[in-house]
């Protein structure tokens, strides 16, 4: 019987290049990806660690191109490796004395979404949040920089939940601080409030399995109907041919159907629906 993740393989197989392809053989178990694929975002890496924004070589460094270079090489099963440490090294190097993350000055040129604009709101929140998550992960949740990103983190959401705030942004910040603070956190329950006010019925694709990753991180109940909601919206969203579509175009349609499916994939999703919230 064809089930979303068996769809989205046969999905991914048939549309997705080299690399693609191969990030889905890591989420599948391979133990180690092939060199030659390797190299083909290896060497992209830039000579301060950080990844070229877009991962286009010869861009300036940015976080959000980083961060999402560490999330391809956990797919490609290349945690540990001297790569990711030259990676974290770099996002240790740029981060500001409040203990956010903005994204690089350079990325201007690019005319960048609102979420990785530097020098807004949005950029700190997003760039913070998913920068302390994967130091979390590298560096244990009392590494100094985590803690004076949460600080951070908690002293910006700490009255209200900006009302303006991307539902995305909303549950990147909720699950770094969930990853650090745990569920006792006002802050982290105050966030979680604001999620359940925004029922994922409406999100989008990419809005729905960012915000399922950020908060499976974070360590949220496989039982929560938050959780269960999302699941049933991404399953609903997927399409006959097994793909999510992006709102960021379709060039991004394979991306977001590997994340989707690694999504599914660590909720335990593998029936024809998602479980009931």
């Amino acid at each position: 019987m064809l089930t979303p993740l068996s769809v989205a393989v046969a999905y991914i197989h048939e549309n997705g290049e080299e690399l693609e392809r191969a990030r889905l053989t890591g989420l599948l178990g391979r133990s180690r990806v092939e060199a030659k694929v390797a190299r083909s975002l290896l060497a992209r890496q830039n000579e301060d660690g950080g990844f070229p924004f877009g991962l286009i070589p010869g861009r300036p460094s940015a976080v959000t191109a980083t961060t999402t270079a560490l999330q391809w090489m956990q797919d490609l099963r290349l945690l540990p490796s001297v790569y990711v440490e030259r990676a974290a090294a770099y996002l240790l190097t740029i981060q500001r004395p409040d203990g956010a993350w903005d994204e690089s000055p350079g990325v201007l040129r690019y005319d960048p979404p609102a979420w990785a604009r530097p020098g807004s709101a949005l950029s700190r929140a997003c760039c913070t949040a998913v920068t302390a998550s994967w130091l979390v992960r590298l560096r244990g949740r009392r590494y100094d920089a985590v803690t004076r990103a949460t600080t951070f983190l908690r002293e910006t959401h700490n009255d209200r939940w900006p009302e303006d705030e991307p539902t995305q942004i909303t549950a990147l910040v909720a699950g770094a601080l969930l990853m650090v603070e745990g569920f006792s956190s006002p802050v982290v329950s105050a966030g979680l409030e604001v999620l359940r006010a925004h029922a994922p019925d409406g999100w989008s694709a990419d809005c729905v399995t960012d915000a399922l990753a950020a908060l499976h991180q974070g360590g949220m109940p496989e039982d929560d109907p938050l959780i269960a909601t999302g699941l049933q919206r991404l399953v609903a969203l997927q399409r006959a041919d097994g793909g999510w579509s992006s709102e960021f175009g379709v060039d991004h349609d394979v991306d977001l159907s590997l994340r989707a499916f690694s999504v599914l994939l660590a909720h335990g999703v593998c029936g024809s629906s998602a479980p009931p919230p």
